[in-house]
């Protein structure tokens, strides 16, 4: 290893730069997020148990296909504070995976 790779791991580690591979919660979040942004921008479900059930449909329809892909892919923590901070599912589009 040369001498410039270990200051460099040593700051990823540090800063959280190089991200992590994400768990499958962090996928359930990013899932849950963009479909509770998505039904607000539509304005037609209001209701909290609606909104749930129309979450948890969702999160299933995508189980096999979309988490699947996502659960292990590098993540930051950065990533996640922008997922959780998003106004919009564009923005997370966007902004927090570019």
């Amino acid at each position: 290893m040369s001498k410039g790779k270990p200051a460099f791991f040593l700051l990823c580690v540090v800063l959280g730069a190089c991200g992590h591979p994400a768990s499958e919660q962090e996928c359930q979040e990013i899932v849950e997020r963009v479909t509770r942004l998505e039904l607000e921008k539509t304005g037609v479900v209001s209701d909290p148990k609606t909104i749930a059930e129309q979450v948890s449909a969702t999160k299933k329809s995508l189980e096999g296909t979309t988490l699947k892909d996502c659960v292990g892919k590098r993540i930051t923590s950065a990533a996640m504070q922008c997922v959780r901070s998003a106004k919009s599912s564009q923005q997370i589009v966007d902004d927090c995976f570019r």
